[in-house]
């Protein structure tokens, strides 16, 4: 492998993907220090060796409609973006996840024959399967997280390489809960994580529900302890204030990973946090809601071709955790399914899935996606 000066571009649009953009980074770095690399990411990414040429909060919007209302302000900073990478000259573009966003930045390059790496390839299996015959009109290379993604890709020009996830190589297979909480200075009681989301919109939308349901739970103060954890003091302030509402106690803690380790329960937003959730060996409840028009668009065009959204459930193939979305989102419904988790007699086997999954999600040999990426750009360079 070549150690040459090679120009990286990259962009991570959400927190989801700046988790991914870092290590992937990092890896690169580790491969070959004397890389180059300029990045649109978030707090992860900017502790990196790379350049920071924009942060990802503006990109903080969820659903088709929440992006229409703040398209032209988007629509600017991507040009903006755009017209960096191009004096950049870089060797590759990496879009991180984030396809609304780096899927129009790799088309806006590849008039520019920058060659393009997509990092996570969107959920095709889920939803608008059909995008996979135009993406092969602006990506070249494609780095996957789940093994039945490349299969996907045979019928069209992206090359598609399984790499691994990331979480599943960064979180031990055996989790000790104990231990976890000893690491984050809490005491013994049960740990019920409470993460509603990274983005505003989440926040806003699912923390009412969240909190009114956890307070007709009426969990025992002296057996349970509701802990919260999110990079953005906005944020936390947010939640907080949502929570002081519905006279709900929250605690906080710097990193989300740790507390999911330490959770003997989750109370979700959809997301890489399910996933994270299922690695951590957390049982789970995982909620989403959009807007009205959104589900209409989604229903009306038969855009979802799986019946259900959270990751673990896509990688088990049926109905591991319990979902619920958009109108089957209520306090009462919650209180009820939340309660059935808490409650399972059967755990261990939900545990003992959950580590089978795991081990399908680790990679072939360390580091691997930043070995593809640096060998794609020896084969182009």
């Amino acid at each position: 492998m070549s150690l040459k000066p090679f120009k990286i571009a990259m962009v991570a649009g959400e927190a989801s993907s700046d988790m991914l953009g870092a290590t992937l980074i990092e890896d690169l770095y580790g491969l070959n220090s004397s890389l180059k690399i300029i990045a649109v990411g978030g707090k992860k990414m900017s502790l990196t060796a790379a350049e920071m040429i924009q942060d990802n909060e503006v990109f903080s919007v969820m659903g088709l409609t929440e992006v229409l209302k703040d398209l032209p302000k988007l629509l600017k900073i991507k040009k903006q973006i755009v017209k960096k990478i191009v004096a950049f000259k870089p060797d590759v573009f990496i879009g991180v996840d984030s396809p609304d966003l780096n899927f129009s930045i790799a088309k806006s390059l590849k008039k520019y024959h920058i060659p393009v790496v997509h990092y996570v390839s969107p959920s095709v299996w889920a939803w608008r399967p059909k995008r996979i015959f135009k993406m092969q009109k602006f990506i070249d290379y494609l780095l996957t997280l789940f093994p039945f993604e490349n299969d996907i890709y045979k019928p069209t020009s992206i090359q598609a390489e399984f790499v691994g996830h990331p979480l599943a190589q960064k979180i031990p297979v055996e989790i000790n809960k104990g231990e976890s909480k000893k690491r984050l200075n809490i005491n013994d009681k049960k740990v019920l994580a409470l993460l509603p989301g990274s983005r505003n919109r989440e926040i806003r939308t699912l923390m009412p529900i969240f909190a009114t349901a956890l307070k007709q739970m009426n969990l025992d103060d002296n057996e349970w302890q509701i802990i919260s954890s999110n990079v953005s003091s906005e944020k936390i302030n947010q939640v907080s204030s949502i929570a002081a509402e519905n006279k709900l106690k929250i605690k906080w803690v710097d990193n989300a990973t740790e507390l999911l380790k330490a959770a003997d329960f989750a109370l979700l937003g959809s997301g890489t946090v399910a996933l994270e959730a299922m690695l951590c060996k957390t049982p789970m409840v995982v909620a989403y809601k959009i807007s009205a028009m959104t589900w209409w668009t989604v229903n009306t065009f038969k855009m979802m071709q799986l019946p259900y959204y959270s990751l673990p459930n896509v990688l088990y193939g049926d109905f591991l955790v319990p979902e619920l979305m958009q109108n089957n989102l209520t306090v009462e419904r919650l209180v009820e399914v939340c309660t059935d988790v808490i409650k399972n007699p059967d755990q261990a086997k939900l545990l003992s899935t959950f580590e089978q999954i795991h081990q399908t999600l680790l990679p072939s040999e360390p580091n691997q996606a930043a070995h593809k990426v640096l060998e794609f750009i020896d084969s182009k360079c």
